[in-house]
């Protein structure tokens, strides 16, 4: 079979959680004929590493220019912003050269901000199918951050809300699969049954953690890790240290709260000015954090998906403490395998119980990597990729 997958931002490295689930979806269709439109990466290498993997590259360059200019135009045509910024001229280019070398069986178009390229395939090649990545719904996203905006901006935001959801329905509309991390997803995309797929994203696994050696020879260890520059891990980092860390200090005098992951922003790098906090940004393994905490945590109250942090850490064997709203995007058999809390006195509660109570975080991370290996391991979300795929291809 030949796939074609268009994404917004190029694979490698996977910081972010759009890359890390194009890669996911390349390594699953290894026995396939894969091609790839992206952005070029900023590193030449890297095209060379995807090269190895017998991935078929079609990459164009995203100028700032094209960036404002895409932007511009779908604000003037009631377009998503978010697909403005990625859609370009060169983009479209390389779109064009990939079909040119086709025919192929299920071109894969992920995110909304790669909507643009489905109008593109009906046109330079009819009848070809079609599979939405949603990944998540960025309709949803958007409406529910709104309320964390400034007064001034959250018109903005809701509008760019109401767009999303009026673009994902078309595209909901023009394909034969369509997959998203979550039921919750799916059901903010109002995907048929017959259509909708639900495709976790994966996480790895890393050597045991909070039981290690590491961890209990250290202090206890509160860790959040992910994409430290994401709005919604942001305003939840600022929350949990306003209004969640002095009390947690003050019931475990001596827990640490480490932040670790990829572009943290400056709100989030201030944060280790604060007494037993330390930030560790754009770090290439998160193994050693994972391997030195005693428990893991996800306080967003926005956003959309599953939270990829739950995942690590669920993969590496430690006990998560979450806002009810992030675990939402969970399939229902693995709430039980962690524990969620929404008011400040709640996460202390939580949090100092499992920190020092090395039964009960014991307990609650074998549930965690159990339900890991039940749905969320490569190898489950592989065998849901490729059925995806299958069930697209057949469409035909």
């Amino acid at each position: 079979m030949r796939v074609l997958l268009i994404t917004s931002r190029f694979p490698l490295p996977p910081w972010r959680g759009n890359q890390a689930r194009a890669l996911q979806w390349l390594e699953a269709l290894d026995r396939d004929q894969r091609g790839l439109v992206t952005a070029a990466p900023d590193r030449p290498e890297s095209l060379a590493e995807l090269e190895r993997m017998g991935v078929e590259l079609y990459p164009h360059r995203l100028a700032a220019g094209a960036r404002i200019a895409g932007m511009m135009a779908a604000a003037i045509g009631g377009m998503p912003l978010q697909e403005g910024l990625y859609r370009s001229a060169a983009a479209r280019r390389a779109l064009r050269r990939a079909l040119a070398d086709g025919p192929w069986d299920v071109v894969v178009v992920q995110m909304l901000r790669c909507g643009w390229a489905a109008a593109e395939v009906a046109l330079a090649a009819p009848g070809t199918p079609l599979l939405f990545d949603a990944i998540d719904a960025m309709g949803l996203h958007f409406r529910r951050a709104a309320g964390a905006w400034p007064a001034l901006l959250r018109p903005v935001v809701r509008n760019e809300a109401a767009r999303c959801e009026r673009r994902e329905a078309w595209l909901v509309r023009q394909a034969a699969v369509v997959t998203a991390v979550s039921e919750r997803d799916l059901a903010a995309l109002a995907v048929p049954a017959e259509a909708a797929r639900v495709v976790p994203v994966a996480a790895r696994a890393e050597p045991a953690a909070g039981s290690g050696r590491e961890a209990l020879a250290g202090p206890p260890t509160v860790l959040l890790s992910g994409n430290l520059g994401y709005r919604p891990t942001v305003l939840a980092a600022l929350w949990f240290a306003r209004e969640v860390w002095p009390g947690l200090r003050r019931r475990v005098a001596d827990a640490r709260w480490v932040l670790a992951g990829a572009r943290p922003a400056a709100r989030v790098c201030r944060l280790g000015r604060l007494e037993g906090v330390e930030v560790h940004g754009d770090v290439p393994d998160l193994g050693p954090y994972l391997a030195r905490a005693t428990v893991a945590i996800a306080p967003m109250a926005s956003g959309s998906g599953v939270p990829m942090k739950v995942l690590e850490a669920w993969a590496a064997g430690l006990p998560v403490v979450a806002d009810p709203w992030a675990a939402a995007g969970l399939d229902s058999a693995s709430t039980r395998a962690l524990e969620t809390a929404h008011e400040p006195g709640e996460w202390v509660e939580r949090l100092a119980h499992l920190l020092t109570d090395p039964s009960a975080a014991g307990e609650l991370a074998a549930r965690g990597r159990a339900a890991w290996e039940r749905t969320y391991s490569p190898e489950r979300v592989g065998e849901a990729i490729r059925a995806a795929v299958a069930r697209a291809a057949a469409s035909r």
